[in-house]
């Protein structure tokens, strides 16, 4: 305890009333007016830090502690050293925080049975609330009645002295409760000419008391003696995170606080994981278009032939299909696994996609996410989250009964001053976290012996929302014979289409033109690849792209749904629409500055045509090309554990590291 602490207490200690009233000891002081004879009273400050050496004679004891204050923030903290020493890297003994904003203090102290942990026990502030500032519950007290120090105590200057090699001036007030018979004289030293926001260096209380607090009406008295020294004075405003438990620390019954993050729609992001028990770094890239209901992942396994290509996972969950595309290997098609990281069974045989906030676990209403504050992270402002699991398992104990695992996952999301910048787009507003961390304990509920523990940290690099190319759900890879697709093409009414709806709008009118393909031939979307738009070809804006057949699905598929027409019937339904002699009824929709278009296929213009080699105006990505960029803007390194683990989840393939220089 600070002087604060004790010296408040010992002012509002609620004693039995009494008949006979008692009177000041002439031998401790007598209360009077006070008498500043002419000199300037000091002004504490609204903000400080101090540092806190207490002595009490003849109890030989001793305190040291450090205290926040904030009155403009509403906040406070007090520190405790743990038998005077800081444990390097862990919290000191004991630390309360008071936060009066939410009606609710924070004692953190050592967990002593796991001493990287801590416990954290949350309370509330209420008006019979005793605390380190005085009481709780509304406003926290100004610094002149923590202290008893001002106009309205009546202090009176003593004169000038020296106290370690500098002159201080000397007030003293004389304090004598009806109530508790406490009578006491306080003595406050200052450093001489200072007024203005300052705090004293030196704090004595001497005075007497009742031997036993409950009974005021006994005469024996005890004598009570107590010096506090003041150091590491600091006036200005301290970050607002340091009156709160440090990040990491879990406060169960904390007030939330702000609310965690949506997640954009659509996404794609790199992600590296890190993993200090096993001592190994993977890379993974993440592709999430829930317009589109689609998903992809790219990531390096040991024992693919390439080291220099990932292995490609896409999830189509317009057909409930999975294809796994393993470069100069093989393409494997089946249903959407139940335990997938990005889907959740409605009937543990039927799969649909996570919304990306589930993706993340941001929204699921078992996970009840807490307001940590702010910190630093490789130099940037992010914000905290935390929140406990008893639902979720690391890959290594999933399916296991017998073991229940309790986590701690944190995630961290930028902080909105911050602007990330990447290939020329300025990214303002992107809510997507910069990390996540989980730290596990794994306990056999058979024996109830701790089988393991561990921690993932996951650091997710260049996210981009909204911006997810079509081509990164190309699976014309696992079309391998010249009957399983047709290359395309036909042109756009108009001579100034492209001028005016593709050029600069790339990526919104590829999704659309697709989109509106796919649905107009009731196939997936990723049966329409490698697409690409051409300016002046044949004098009019030309799409080129390739019509995949339905694909044939291995294992069961019974939680697969029909991938639609095969690709003759496809194609025959195409060329109805477009080259019909009635003329061409096909639109296509897209989005262009914020607004839904259209523009209609020029009639009977549909044929089987492979695009040009070479163009001059162009848009969309061939699949290498669409490769190299996924590939490009991040290095894929070490195969990686889990697809899903890059966020932490389910999907898992076997591996081992390689060399993140290649």
């Amino acid at each position: 305890m600070g002087y604060s602490q004790i010296f408040v207490g010992c002012l509002v200690l609620v004693i039995v009333s009494q008949d006979v009233k008692a009177q000041p000891d002439p031998d401790v002081c007598i209360p009077g007016p006070g008498d500043a004879k002419g000199h300037r009273l000091p002004e504490l400050p609204e903000r400080f830090k101090i540092q806190v050496y207490g002595e009490f004679e003849g109890r030989n004891y001793s305190v040291s502690t450090t205290e926040g204050y904030d009155d403009i923030e509403n906040l406070g903290y007090i520190v405790t050293y743990y038998q005077g020493k800081e444990r390097p890297g862990h919290i000191s003994g004991t630390r309360t925080y008071y936060d009066y904003k939410d009606s609710q203090y924070y004692h953190v102290y050592p967990n002593m049975t796991d001493l990287d942990s801590y416990v954290c026990v949350t309370k509330e502030l209420t008006n019979t609330t005793f605390t380190a500032f005085g009481r709780g519950g509304g406003h926290i007290p100004n610094a002149k009645d923590i202290f008893r120090f001002g106009d309205e105590y009546n202090e009176t200057y003593e004169g000038q002295m020296q106290y370690k090699g500098e002159t201080v001036d000397l007030w003293s007030t004389c304090v004598y409760d009806e109530r508790s018979t406490y009578n006491y004289k306080i003595d406050f030293y200052f450093v001489a000419g200072q007024h203005k926001a300052t705090l004293p260096v030196k704090i004595v209380i001497n005075g007497t008391a009742p031997l036993h607090w409950n009974n005021t009406h006994a005469p024996e008295r005890r004598r009570f003696y107590h010096t506090y020294y003041f150091s590491g004075i600091d006036t200005t405003q301290q970050p607002l995170e340091v009156f709160y438990p440090p990040i990491g620390v879990i406060c169960p019954g904390r007030v939330k606080g702000k609310g965690i993050p949506s997640t954009a729609t659509n996404f794609n992001l790199n992600v590296e994981i890190v993993r200090p028990k096993d001592k190994t770094i993977s890379y993974a890239k993440e592709f999430y278009y829930m317009d589109g209901k689609l998903t992809a992942f790219e990531f390096f396994s040991s024992d693919q032939k390439s080291q220099h290509h990932p292995i490609r996972v896409v999830h189509d969950y317009n057909t409930g299909i999975q294809y796994k595309i393993i470069p100069f290997g093989s393409c494997q098609v089946n249903p959407i696994p139940i335990g997938a990281a990005d889907a959740v069974s409605i009937d543990d045989e039927h799969v649909v996609m996570r919304t990306s906030a589930s993706f993340f676990a941001l929204h699921d209403s078992d996970v009840d996410w807490v307001y940590e504050g702010k910190t630093n992270y490789r130099d940037t402002v992010i914000h905290a989250w935390q929140t406990t699991r008893t639902n979720w398992k690391p890959l290594q104990h999933k399916g296991d009964e017998n073991i229940q695992v309790n986590s701690t996952w944190m995630y961290f999301f930028l902080d909105k001053d911050w602007t990330i910048v990447s290939n020329s787009w300025h990214r303002d507003n992107t809510v997507l976290p910069m990390r996540l961390e989980i730290a596990w304990v794994a306990h056999n509920t058979q024996t109830g012996k701790m089988e393991d523990r561990g921690k993932e940290i996951h650091n997710f690099f260049q996210p981009y929302e909204d911006s997810v190319w079509h081509q990164y759900f190309d699976v014309s890879d696992c079309y391998t014979h010249m009957n399983e697709s047709l290359h395309l093409a036909f042109n756009l009414e108009g001579k100034d289409t492209y001028k005016k709806y593709v050029a600069n709008n790339t990526m919104f009118f590829a999704h659309g033109v697709a989109q509106s393909l796919a649905d107009s031939l009731d196939v997936s979307q990723t049966r329409i690849t490698d697409f690409e738009v051409v300016d002046g070809y044949k004098d009019l804006a030309t799409v080129f792209f390739t019509l995949l057949d339905k694909p044939q699905v291995q294992g069961d598929a019974i939680n697969a749904t029909d991938p639609g027409p095969p690709l003759q019937t496809a194609y025959a339904l195409l060329q109805k629409l477009i080259n019909s002699k009635d003329g061409s009824t096909l639109t296509l929709e897209f989005i262009h500055h914020m607004e839904i278009k259209k523009v209609n296929a020029a009639s009977n213009t549909l044929r089987e045509e492979t695009k040009p080699l070479i163009q001059t105006k162009q848009v969309g990505l061939t699949t290498g090309v669409a490769s190299g960029i996924a590939i490009g803007t991040f290095v894929l390194g070490a195969a990686i554990a889990a697809v899903g683990a890059c966020v932490v989840f389910k999907y898992k393939i076997t591996e081992v590291p390689y060399s993140v220089q290649e």
